[in-house]
């Protein structure tokens, strides 16, 4: 692409394709990558590095979007047919050049904010989606800069509750666990509501590592219990159990 350096941040990233895609913001630049279509390199200190490579990628999904109005899923796919061989770059989006490359680790990264407003868009949920995982506490926007957001942990769940939709698992389902979260967060803070109200920092400070390690133990705990609930459909239909 002309005009944009060998590596650049994220922020000069935004800046080169900000003029073709006026609706483009840092948090959709985190969204695509913490979905695997974008792989920057990473410093040492954690910053990201955009190549030429990650630049023409990225405008690749963007054309895909607006002009073939395509979901992520579809993407995803065009780009695998490019890896393969199989198909153009020029064949899928016109006045794209022949060829797109791409890196090879496209693992996800855990740092992904974003924001609400671009939420249904970036997951392919509805806003009605979005508003009612709110109402029922599974998630809660936060207000920033740019506007009311989504933390990394509030993306994780949205993630989940889409995947879980096309089990037809809805989030009025999913209410159940904000209720046993609630029952179980409040036990594990009184256990520790004492220490926590020490003084001293040292004691404090172990206070919360307990807290952490109840948490570890409840995580584990009702791993186990739903393994040992379905486990027996397995058994029952002759299959082996697969954990």
């Amino acid at each position: 692409m002309d005009g944009v350096k060998e590596k650049m941040g994220i922020g000069e990233l935004l800046k080169s394709l900000k003029g073709e895609f006026p609706d483009l913001t840092i948090s959709k630049i985190r969204f695509l990558e913490s979905e695997g279509l974008l792989s920057p390199e990473r410093t040492p200190s954690g910053y990201r590095k955009f190549s030429q490579a990650d630049a023409q990628r990225l405008r690749f999904i963007l054309k895909l979007q607006r002009e073939k109005y395509l979901p992520l899923k579809v993407i995803r796919e065009k780009i695998n047919e490019l890896e393969s061989g199989k198909a153009r770059a020029g064949d899928l989006v016109p006045g794209m050049s022949g060829s797109l490359e791409v890196g090879e680790d496209m693992a996800a990264y855990d740092d992904t904010t974003l924001l609400r407003e671009e939420a249904p868009s970036a997951l392919e949920v509805s806003p009605s989606f979005v508003s009612t995982l709110e109402e029922y506490g599974l998630v809660h926007a936060r207000q920033g800069d740019d506007g009311p957001f989504f933390d990394k942990e509030d993306v994780k769940i949205l993630r989940i509750a889409r995947e879980f939709s096309r089990y037809g698992f809805e989030p009025r389902h999913m209410r159940m666990y904000e209720n046993l979260t609630d029952r179980e967060a409040m036990a594990f803070e009184q256990i520790v509501a004492p220490a926590l109200m020490s003084k001293d920092p040292e004691v404090k400070r172990r206070a919360l590592d307990n807290l952490m390690q109840l948490v570890n133990l409840s995580r584990e705990l009702k791993d186990l219990l739903l393994k040992n609930r379905v486990k027996e459909h397995f058994v029952k239909a002759g299959q082996p159990v697969p954990f």
